[in-house]
């Protein structure tokens, strides 16, 4: 358990960690003062960062907390007209540029996705990143095979990707320079969906850095199916539960795509 105890010489007794505390790790003696109870921490960190006095002892959370202007109200950071430009900007890049993308920037986007909310705290997503083209190549042509030979691939999706390969246009990957595949040694329940939200997080995080993404929902679905080509090719050892492509853009978009809006029920 990485959260170890108080700091009795720091604490102000505020009891915010007791209220925060989704694991019960903290409670209120006789005294109404703050004791340390080591149930079952999930080591989301809560209790760290809404400490005012810094005083949680703490142990192996293979991190650093930090701090920045504007943590205490993210509103300040960030407007929402702002943040709704941003999003709205972002599209599936279908066309890449040849040239491979720095480890740094690669590095930057996988720092944003460590910070991803997930379901029971639980960060067992690992990622396999393929940049060698002949591999990403070879990786293509088995997943289009499978497709191809698939009674369940809708037909009008087989025929695009027949015409397109016969082209030599890439139809998996988009002729990416770096195919991204993540999975995890388990089959938790919340895997499948921790994954979704840590590659939005990651592809947002690759716009700001002038990068393109696309998420690959055929490879994921073959990669899930075939475990052959996920072991023998891939050389995945685990569950796969998302791939994207990542690159320098070949294309500019000019106006945000228009979206339906999501149907509600409750709102007066």
């Amino acid at each position: 358990m990485p959260i170890k105890g108080i700091d009795k010489e720091k604490c102000s007794n505020c009891q915010q960690c007791v209220l925060d505390c989704v694991a019960s790790n903290f409670i209120l003696d006789e005294n109404k003062q703050v004791q340390f109870n080591p149930m079952g921490c999930i080591g989301c960190g809560h209790c760290i960062s809404i400490c005012p006095e810094d005083a949680i002892l703490y142990k192996g959370m293979r991190d650093d907390p930090f701090t920045f202007e504007g943590i205490e109200d993210p509103s300040s950071i960030i407007s929402y007209d702002t943040f709704q430009k941003f999003i709205r900007a972002k599209r599936s890049i279908r066309q890449y540029k040849k040239e491979k993308v720095p480890n740094e920037l690669i590095e930057k986007v996988f720092n944003s996705m460590r910070y991803a909310p997930t379901g029971g705290n639980i960060r067992g997503l690992k990622c396999m990143i393929i940049s060698d083209n002949d591999r990403i190549k070879t990786l293509s042509e088995a997943i289009l095979n499978a497709l191809l030979s698939s009674s369940k691939a809708p037909a009008a999706y087989v025929g695009r990707l027949k015409s397109k390969s016969k082209r030599g246009y890439d139809p998996i990957f988009y002729d990416a320079p770096h195919v991204m595949i993540f999975y995890s040694n388990s089959s938790q329940g919340f895997d499948q969906m921790n994954s979704t939200i840590a590659i939005t997080y990651g592809m947002f995080s690759a716009q700001t850095l002038g990068l393109g993404t696309c998420w690959v929902g055929f490879a994921q679905s073959v990669l899930g199916a075939k475990k052959d080509i996920r072991k023998n090719i891939a050389k995945i050892p685990g569950t796969v539960h998302a791939v994207f492509v990542l690159g320098y853009p070949k294309v500019k978009y000019h106006r945000a795509a228009p979206r339906p809006k999501i149907r509600t029920k409750g709102l007066k």
